[in-house]
């Protein structure tokens, strides 16, 4: 069984991104990122699950996308999983491994737009908040 199948197996019974930060991303990208979806289908889109409808990616949003996986990948444990689930979870989106590589961080540069710097900035608040509520009881 390869990697991706035993990930898809394990993403079935086991949530691989936290609810919580599931949550904080909906608000940043339902109908920016991605085409607008009840939150239940972002939840499963995220974990690499069924969802209800089929999820699109919108317009020209593929950089900020990247950096959306770039930054969640990160917090994924250990680090072998969060990279399987960045590789799967573009697939999905029809983004190259190749686009994702050479452009997940560009939005990080100083030459990025100010609505790139929003996003990054949105992104990173998004996993700040939901590591915050980790660690109350």
């Amino acid at each position: 069984m390869n990697a991706y199948a035993r990930l898809q197996q394990t993403a079935a019974w086991v949530d691989i991104v936290e609810l919580r930060l599931c949550l904080f991303l909906y608000d940043v990208c339902n109908d920016r990122q991605f085409e607008s979806m009840p939150g239940s289908d972002f939840v499963n889109f995220l974990n690499l699950k069924p969802t209800q409808q089929p999820v699109a990616v919108c317009p020209r949003e593929n950089l900020r996308i990247c950096y959306m996986v770039y930054s969640v990948a990160q917090t994924i444990k250990p680090h072998e999983r969060g990279k399987r689930w960045a590789e799967e979870f573009l697939s999905v989106c029809g983004i190259s491994q190749t686009y994702y590589e050479k452009h997940r961080t560009d939005i990080c540069s100083a030459v990025a737009t100010d609505e790139n710097k929003r996003f990054r900035k949105a992104i990173d608040m998004a996993i700040e908040k939901a590591r915050r509520l980790t660690l109350l009881p």
